[in-house]
């Protein structure tokens, strides 16, 4: 019982929403990128077992046993034996069943989960995959062709099939708000006005360590070399070579290069959906209206998460194609 990996798709790997309270071992928090589409799969499948979260291309899957599954994050095209299947819904998959996903056409990560979760060892309070230390997930690495993953027995999980809600993980703008780093005044007036006033293009060189940016060099006005200390989700780095690196889930606990800004948690959950070629904007703001804009935020989104707890369990006209030819002879019945 469990599911099939005909193709795994790029970099896809197991992940929960991270591995906390292990940062001061040098144990990084590894996690899905985009944690609120995560809560958003969470929510609809009822499950606290783990996602599978893929990047730009998505796996081709078979089930060999009957399960339930959600897919949440960028905006793809998914087909199910064939036959498209919409995101934010959950569906049900017999044995046998190929689920297939194609490449992102907007955005860049994906999850799916699954109401059978996963049979995944826990790792330090996690299922996580941190693929540079190979701790948790599965083996600790991106998922392989043919890897056979088992799933953990639940007889409830059709309960949440047709559970669905609108939302769209693609970001509106490519605005990333930022506030002052640590090493701020390592820089010149010059360099803080550059930071703002260029757009950046993310490199193909990024990956679920950090974000590296191409634009116009913004050094330090010494080294950019100082004594190693912790450093936190969002914080902007500056090497020697001035070309902005945004730290992301699977960064280093502790790094050594100067650190000019840090994002607003807000914006967070932005730079899991942009992918290398795209372009972004910083735009510096107050820690007063970055604490603003998070709970701004939080607010919506916690509106959406109400709204699917709220929501009916099972709604006829979301069933997978098969069944709504059955759903409509019930209709006709009644």
């Amino acid at each position: 019982m469990g599911i099939k990996i005909i193709q795994p798709g790029l970099f896809s790997t197991i992940q929960d929403l991270g591995r906390t309270g292990f940062q001061h071992l040098g144990i990084s928090s590894a996690g899905a990128i985009d944690q609120y589409s995560y809560l958003i799969g969470q929510t609809l499948i009822q499950q606290d077992g783990p996602a599978i979260e893929f990047t730009i291309i998505g796996p081709k899957i078979e089930f060999s046993s009957e399960n339930s599954f959600v897919l949440t994050g960028a905006i793809f095209a998914a087909k199910l034996n064939g036959t498209a299947v919409n995101q934010n819904v959950v569906v049900q998959a017999n044995k046998g069943d190929i689920l297939e996903i194609g490449p992102v056409q907007q955005g860049a990560r994906g999850y799916i989960f699954f109401g059978q979760p996963l049979d995944i060892p826990i790792v330090a309070n996690s299922y996580a995959t941190h693929t540079r230390t190979q701790m948790g997930g599965f083996y600790g690495r991106t998922l392989k062709k043919n890897d056979s993953i088992p799933v953990v027995t639940n007889q409830s999980y059709k309960q949440q099939l047709g559970k669905t809600i609108e939302f769209n993980a693609v970001p509106e703008d490519n605005i990333v708000h930022i506030i002052k780093g640590p090493q701020y005044d390592a820089f010149s007036a010059e360099c803080h006005e550059q930071l703002t006033a260029q757009v950046y293009e993310i490199s193909d060189s990024s990956d679920r360590m950090g974000i590296r940016l191409k634009g116009t060099p913004i050094p330090p006005i010494e080294s950019a070399d100082i004594i190693s200390e912790p450093v936190a989700l969002g914080s902007i780095q500056v090497p020697n070579d001035g070309h902005p690196i945004i730290l992301l889930h699977d960064r280093q606990t502790v790094g050594g290069y100067t650190k000019i800004a840090s994002v607003s948690q807000a914006d967070i959950h932005k730079l899991a959906q942009f992918k290398p070629g795209e372009e972004i904007l910083f735009k510096w703001i107050t820690i007063e209206q970055a604490i603003k804009n998070l709970k701004h935020f939080e607010q919506v989104f916690s509106s959406t998460i109400n709204e699917i707890e709220s929501t009916p369990k099972f709604e006829l006209k979301h069933l997978r194609q098969t069944s709504k030819k059955i759903a409509q002879l019930i209709r006709e019945e009644q």
